[in-house]
């Protein structure tokens, strides 16, 4: 690549990348594939186009840039985390499963990582892989609330209510607004017959019962 065409493929990937990050997708896609057919496989840009699709809602065509990406850097494991993301959206869950245990294989200190592999575990009925997924999570991350709610959720599941209450205690105090907290805990004080005080927390929340998965990355 010559001086100009590089510098051109630097102006437009770095033009491209700004409107990403302002959510102009529109644009930011149209230059996207602009810096493509300067360097077809460019990994940045194959990587982003997948998480400017998914934010727009796209899944699948997410999903074909984050395969393409792998194709190029296959030991990449935010791309792996990312078509985990996408694919437990997508309700394909052992291709989650799979991509999310690649993730690890390659960064095993990702807590965000682990909580959602612990939801994938849940949706097939794996409780106990779910419970240690989670509190790997918490090892890693003491203050992932997410991954302390969706304990709490878990132990709720399995009739441990004193453990559930814990978590869901931990998880508010890391986040005392957050709505799936708020109508968790909540739901558990009126199974332990506290009915006043949970309808009280419901009232902040959604109303049921709610996991909690960390969404995909952008570099």
């Amino acid at each position: 690549m010559n001086d100009e065409k590089n510098l051109k493929f630097k102006e437009t990937f770095n033009l491209a990348f700004q409107n990403h990050k302002k959510k102009n997708f529109l644009l930011a896609e149209e230059l996207y594939k602009k810096v493509l057919i300067i360097n077809p496989k460019h990994f940045e840009t194959i990587y982003l186009l997948g998480s400017l699709s998914v934010q727009t809602k796209d899944y699948n065509k997410g999903k074909d840039y984050y395969i393409k990406a792998l194709s190029i850097k296959p030991d990449d494991p935010s791309t792996f985390y990312n078509l985990g993301v996408v694919c437990a959206n997508i309700g394909e869950l052992k291709e989650a499963k799979t991509y999310y245990e690649q993730a690890i294989i390659f960064r095993d200190n990702h807590a965000n990582t682990y909580n959602n592999l612990g939801l994938v575990f849940l949706k097939l009925g794996q409780y106990s892989k779910a419970v240690s997924c989670y509190e790997r999570a918490v090892i890693i991350e003491p203050n992932h609330a997410d991954a302390l709610n969706n304990l709490g959720v878990v132990f709720k599941q399995l009739g441990e209510l004193s453990k559930a209450k814990n978590y869901f205690e931990k998880a508010l105090l890391l986040n005392s607004t957050n709505e799936s907290f708020n109508s968790n805990y909540g739901e558990l004080l009126i199974s332990l017959n506290q009915h006043k005080k949970g309808l009280e927390y419901i009232s902040k929340g959604y109303g049921f019962i709610n996991f909690t998965q960390k969404n995909f990355e952008i570099i």
